[in-house]
């Protein structure tokens, strides 16, 4: 009885402690598409001897623990990594109780779980408290709308539909409709795939035989669609309604030769099994220049002997049908003028080209003139517009050297040579004339 006792008063006690702090929101899944705004919710509760010490928020992804939030009474809220300037707390007044947590901008890579960690201190005491919520946040991305692909086997006659909406978070919810009315799916998978997007696939099988005229309906829901989205397929034989020819030539008119034309088949869409096609010219094989892929068929730099009839059928195990179209391709007209070689066009840019070869070697003998001009008015400048003109002497240069000669001995001749003499008196030098020849004579 004493043992019980005091279990019971620890276990009273150890309540009394946990109801200082009290926090909600855990478990809480939200969802909200990419690009919008969203509010993680956590609320918590505190006895008057306790008061707010700090908020957290932290991302747990792929088992780790990321800072995403924190937030200390009286100071900045601090957000880190790819939450920076997108994390925010929606309410920083301690007496409202909340630490919610807003993202805006919500990204794929926000898609996840996350944990707020509320702590509180005692006026007193008593130790410090701390509690925790975790919240699944969905980050909404919408598929790409449900298409269906056929697989028949002629062998056995079975016929399998697969329904596929592609890269979507979470993954769409697909059912089947036959002719109106639910149908099992024989399989559902979700793939993941390579960016971490959900693919959602549905299978069926049926009997071709036993389904012929049947319509079958996939219809694709999700939290990111406004109303469910649909595709479907009949099972039947196809029907050729036109063959469409591109370029399409004007009521009377014809193609010109060596465009590149296209034919394409046009078929009942959503018909299952997907027919085949078989293209013909005239009743017999195509051109070489041809090219059939489906049902389109394609005639590469086309003759005028590849005018005539082309015929396509579709055809699957339920039926066929034709359709034909006729063109007709006449030559491509010259109107270059007789003596003229080369394209209309080509000549424009040769014409084109010369006038600017020519206008580029007149402005370089112009500038060449200038130049030079500038070079004389330059010299002339130098010169003294007073100078006399050099005169210059016509008579050959023997002559006018053996005139200086003559001069300069009739010059000596009249100028009569001094002569020094050594004296021994005085030990200087006396200068004397030379006697002149004629008087010693």
């Amino acid at each position: 009885m004493q043992r019980l006792l005091v279990f019971v008063v620890f276990s009273l006690v150890a309540a009394a402690v946990r109801a200082q702090l009290t926090i909600s929101g855990d478990g809480a899944v939200v969802q909200e598409s990419i690009g919008r705004s969203v509010t993680l919710t956590c609320t918590y509760s505190l006895t008057n001897t306790y008061t707010l010490r700090e908020i957290k928020w932290y991302s747990l992804m792929d088992g780790d623990r990321e800072s995403v939030l924190v937030y200390y009474p009286g100071q900045s809220v601090y957000t880190y990594g790819l939450y920076r300037n997108r994390a925010s707390l929606v309410n920083t007044d301690a007496a409202a109780q909340v630490a919610s947590l807003r993202l805006s901008n919500l990204q794929f890579s926000d898609n996840g779980t996350y944990e707020c960690v509320v702590g509180a201190s005692s006026s007193g005491s008593a130790a410090p408290q701390e509690a925790s919520a975790e919240i699944e946040l969905v980050a909404l991305v919408a598929p790409n709308d449900p298409v269906i692909d056929d697989d028949f086997n002629s062998v056995t006659g079975n016929l399998t539909l697969t329904c596929t909406a592609y890269t979507g978070n979470p993954a769409a919810f697909l059912t089947w409709n036959r002719d109106g009315s639910p149908i099992s799916a024989d399989r559902a998978d979700n793939i993941t795939s390579w960016r971490g997007y959900l693919d959602a696939q549905s299978t069926i099988s049926v009997t071709a035989s036993s389904a012929q005229s049947s319509t079958f309906e996939c219809v694709a829901q999700h939290p990111a669609f406004t109303s469910a989205q649909r595709a479907s397929v009949t099972l039947g034989s196809p029907s050729v309604s036109s063959v469409s020819i591109n370029p399409s030539p004007a009521p009377g008119q014809s193609l010109v030769e060596l465009d590149d034309i296209i034919l394409t088949c046009m078929t009942q869409e959503g018909i299952v099994p997907q027919p085949t096609y078989e293209w013909r010219h005239d009743g017999g094989s195509l051109p070489t220049s041809a090219q059939a892929y489906r049902n389109e068929l394609k005639i590469f730099s086309a003759q005028v002997e590849d005018s005539g009839i082309y015929t396509c059928t579709a055809s699957n195990s339920f039926g066929s049908d034709t359709g034909d179209a006729s063109i007709l391709i006449t030559e491509r007209v010259d109107n270059t003028p007789e003596g003229q070689t080369g394209s209309p066009v080509g000549s424009v840019v040769g014409g084109v080209v010369a006038a600017l070869a020519f206008l580029v070697l007149v402005a370089i003998v112009a500038f060449a003139w200038w130049r030079s001009k500038e070079r004389g008015d330059y010299n002339t400048a130098e010169q003294s517009p007073e100078e006399p003109e050099a005169v210059v002497s016509t008579e050959p240069e023997e002559e006018k050297d053996e005139e200086k000669l003559n001069l300069m001995e009739e010059k000596k001749e009249e100028e009569p040579e001094e002569v020094k003499v050594e004296t021994q008196g005085e030990g200087h030098a006396e200068v004397a004339k030379k006697p002149d020849p004629d008087q010693t004579a």
